[in-house]
Order: C-alpha cells, then sequence, then structure tokens
C-alpha cells in the first residue's frame, strides 16, 4: 500500500492514525500542495479533486480519508472494534463520520483555505461563530458518552481529533463551556498513535496559523476618538487583524517619553507596522488599502479617482475633524461646557458643505463607498452630539449617515466608541 500524505493535513494524519492503530505498514508518500505536486498529470490522473490524502492498494485507489479509514479497518483489522460490523453501531459511527466530512473540517478549511489564497489575516466573525457552534455540537454528543459514537473508541473520534487539534489554533477550545470535549479530547491525545502520528503534523499547522494570523501590526488607540475609529473600521473592512493597544490621553500616555519618540505630535491612532509608523489616521487608512486590500475599491488606483477620494479626506483633515475638535479640546483643557455661537455656525456649515458634496453622488467620492467615507463618518456622528443634523435640512447627508450605520465595520468599530463620546459631550455640556 501507499499513501500520498501531507503531515499537516488533518485528513491525512487521520489515515496515517488508523494504519499505526491497526498495525498495517504502508508506504507513504510526502505531498507538497505549495509546491503543486498534487496537481502533476500522474496526481490528477489517480486523483481528479486533487486533494489529500490518497490511498492505493493494489489496483484499488481511494481519495477521501474516511473512506480510506473504513476501508482499512474492514480489510485489514484484526476486529471491527474501531468500525463495528453491526449495522446500528456502524450506522452510529457513520454519522459521525459524516460529521467530521461536513461539519468540522469544512469549518476549518473556511479559513485555511483563504489563508493560502487570499493572505486571511483575520477569520471573519461568521468563522469563528461557525466554529464554536462546531464545539457546541460536538459537546453535545459528547455529554451522554465518553466517544463520539458510544462508549469505545471508534474511527470517529479519530477523524474528528485530527480536526478538533487543528481547529483549536484558530478558535481555542474553552473547557469549562465545553467540558465533555475537552475531557475527550485529553482522552485522546494519550493514545499512543495519536502522539505519534497527529502530534508532529498539527503543531506545525498550528505553527503556520498562529503565524498567519498573528498581526506584525500594533494600532494604539482610543474608542472615543473618530479618528482612531476610522483606523479600526478600516482594519476590519479589509479584514486584518493587529494588536489593538488603549492609549487614554487623560492619564497621559500619549506623552509618555516612548509614546513621543514614536509620535511627536502625540496624537492617535499610531500604527506600527514593522520599522514603520504612521501616526495620521488618513495615511494610515490609505496604507492599509494600498499593502493588504484585496482589490482597490477603497482607494482607487486611477489617478482622477484617487484624487477625488484624497480632497475628502482632506476635507475631514480640515473641516470636519477640526470643528469637532474645537469644542472637545476647550471641554478637557478649559472645561467648556457650552459651544459659542460661532463653533455651532461653522459645524452648521460643514454639514452643508458635505450635503452639497453628497448632492450628485451616494458616496463622498463618487458611486462607490471609498476610505473617504470612513474617515468622515466618525467624524459626522462626532458633530452630530453637539449639533444635531436637521435630516430635513441635510437631506444627502442623513441618507448618506444612515447608509454608513447600516456598514458592518461601522456598526463594530464605530458605534461603541461614538456613544460614549456622546454620553461624555452629554454629560459636559448638561452641567452649565
Amino acid at each position: 500500500m501507499k499513501l500520498y500524505k501531507l503531515d499537516m493535513s488533518p485528513p491525512a494524519r487521520a489515515t496515517m492514525m488508523v494504519a499505526e492503530a491497526l498495525g498495517v505498514k504502508v508506504d507513504t508518500v510526502d505531498v507538497n500542495l505549495m509546491k503543486g505536486d498534487n496537481r502533476t498529470p500522474e496526481y490528477l490522473k489517480k486523483n481528479p479533486i486533487h486533494t489529500v490524502p490518497l490511498l492505493e492498494d493494489g489496483d484499488l485507489i481511494l481519495h477521501d480519508s474516511h473512506a480510506i479509514v473504513t476501508y482499512l479497518v474492514d480489510k485489514y483489522g484484526k476486529s471491527d472494534a474501531l468500525y463495528p460490523k453491526d449495522v446500528k453501531k456502524r450506522a452510529q459511527v457513520d454519522q459521525k463520520l459524516y460529521l467530521d466530512a461536513t461539519i468540522l473540517f469544512p469549518r476549518l478549511r473556511a479559513v485555511t483555505f483563504l489563508i493560502i489564497t487570499e493572505g486571511l489575516k483575520k477569520p471573519s466573525d461568521k468563522m469563528l461563530k461557525d466554529i464554536e457552534e462546531a464545539y457546541s455540537i460536538l459537546n453535545s454528543f459528547l455529554s451522554t458518552s465518553k466517544y463520539l459514537a458510544g462508549d469505545q473508541l471508534s474511527l470517529a473520534d479519530i477523524s474528528a481529533v485530527a480536526t478538533v487539534t487543528s481547529l483549536v489554533y484558530v478558535l481555542p477550545l474553552d473547557e469549562a463551556k465545553y467540558p465533555k470535549v475537552a475531557a475527550w479530547l485529553k482522552t485522546m491525545k494519550d493514545l499512543p498513535f495519536v502522539k505519534s502520528k497527529n502530534e508532529p503534523g498539527v503543531t506545525q499547522v498550528g505553527q503556520w496559523i498562529t503565524s498567519s494570523l498573528t498581526s506584525n501590526m500594533k494600532l494604539y488607540k482610543l474608542d472615543g476618538s473618530p479618528p482612531a475609529r476610522s483606523a479600526m473600521m478600516a482594519v476590519e473592512a479589509l479584514g486584518l487583524a493587529v494588536d489593538a493597544v488603549d492609549c487614554d490621553l487623560l492619564k497621559g500616555e500619549n506623552t509618555s517619553p516612548e509614546y513621543m519618540k514614536k509620535n511627536p505630535v502625540h496624537t492617535i491612532p499610531l500604527l506600527e507596522d514593522g520599522d514603520l509608523t504612521i501616526h495620521d489616521s488618513h495615511v494610515i487608512v490609505t496604507y492599509l488599502v494600498d499593502k493588504y486590500a484585496k482589490d482597490d475599491s477603497l482607494y482607487p488606483k486611477d489617478i482622477k479617482k484617487r484624487a477625488q477620494v484624497d480632497q475628502k479626506l482632506y476635507f475631514d483633515a480640515t473641516i470636519l475633524f477640526p470643528r469637532l475638535r474645537a469644542v472637545t479640546y476647550p471641554m478637557i483643557a478649559e472645561g467648556l461646557t457650552k459651544p459659542t455661537e460661532k463653533m455651532l455656525s461653522q459645524i452648521e456649515e460643514a454639514y452643508f458643505m458635505l450635503d452639497a458634496f453628497l448632492s450628485g453622488s451616494k458616496w463622498l467620492a463618487g458611486d462607490s463607498m471609498t476610505v473617504a467615507d470612513i474617515c468622515a463618518v466618525g467624524s459626522v456622528t462626532g458633530l452630530n452630539h453637539i449639533v444635531p443634523l436637521d435630516a430635513a435640512k441635510y437631506q444627502n447627508v442623513a441618507a448618506w449617515l444612515n447608509n454608513m450605520k447600516q456598514q458592518p465595520f461601522v456598526k463594530s468599530k464605530n458605534e461603541p466608541g461614538d456613544t460614549f463620546l456622546g454620553q461624555w459631550i452629554a454629560s459636559k455640556l448638561t452641567s452649565s
């Protein structure tokens, strides 16, 4: 027998574990997916779906790990303990094998495939929710028995453990929440064939997943800050992973010698990406798109389109945010409790300008959302706490704001901080 395998592959490890558990000798052939070993004409002739593992036993070729392990037990097992011949017991094992094939492994592959093909840096909320659900399903199955298909170890456990030990590198298992899975996992890890045939490969895949999803970027931020939220929204929209570090301005953390060395203007946000440090939110978001985005839709490479976006970024930098800061900074530094008439009229004027820009397009820089919209929305939701937007007077702004608020990254990364800012502003303005 010849087994084509990749140690990092959970399905391949499952077949290796079963062969080891049965004491069956197989000749193993390493298949390097990154080099395209699985897409050679010779390999594709044997396995048109170009997956691993692949088993050759004489004139028989099997390309599904679950079919391989059941075949090995049926043909070479000294007993049927791992895959009972009793029809009812076998059905129990079969349905748990399909659980691995249709639930567990696909939810792992949903992450790892995108790491390979698209450079995924951060699993989506849906990916994590799906994995969490898989843990919950497993815990339910294990609540009535020690093993997945009853009180005896079976092929279902062997196939599943290869997948679950990999999933935990994407979403660590909460042992308090899923105690049955934790106990099962511990039992499985103590088995000799799991130690010898699963552990080395899962260590490799764990290191790879961790290195792929671990961010080299660090973002210093304050949730109440609109510019910081712009950077946070861009990170979320692009599906990137950053190490977020809260920086408390009221405690002077932004004026510490260490911070001042990185950012002499002592503002937030501040992005560190390797040896690069960027301290302006508008530059941060454009840099992130240029370096990490899958396409240029948020910041077009076309010169004319980019110029349109750039001027709206400067509009936020020179009009929108400064007119918000003109109120909030004196609140902090001077105890301002009532904005001046000039402050209020300037915010009103900013709404007027914004409405005019939006009179000819749905978004600030054209018919597609860009980083200009992402940077402006945090400033505008902040201004709204000082001068509530008159939706009847500024209908274009109201419609745009409603569209922006429906964006998932705005809900998750702007809304909480803006709510905090609004409460803080209200507390200052009502104290007079």
